[in-house]
C-alpha cells in the first residue's frame, strides 16, 4: 500500500494459522525488522516495493539478514 508504517502483524498470524496457503505479506512493510517478524509469524514471502525505492530496506542486506 505504500505507507511504510507497519503490516497488521495480528491479523497476518490470525490469517497464517487459519488458512492451508501459502501467506505473502504486503503493506507497510518498511524495515528489515518487519522482514523478521513476518518469517518468524510464518509468511512465505513479503512484497515491499516502495521500501526498496525509498531505500528503507537494503535488498542485500535483508536477504543476508533472514538467512541468518
Amino acid at each position: 500500500d505504500g505507507t511504510l508504517t507497519e503490516p497488521n502483524f495480528t491479523a497476518l498470524f490470525e490469517l497464517i494459522n487459519s488458512i492451508k496457503a501459502t501467506v505473502i505479506a504486503s503493506g507497510g512493510i518498511s524495515t528489515i525488522t518487519h522482514l523478521k517478524l513476518l518469517k518468524k509469524l510464518g509468511a512465505a514471502g513479503a512484497i515491499i516495493g516502495k521500501a526498496l525505492y525509498t531505500k528503507d530496506i537494503n535488498l542485500k542486506q535483508a536477504l543476508d539478514e533472514l538467512d541468518k
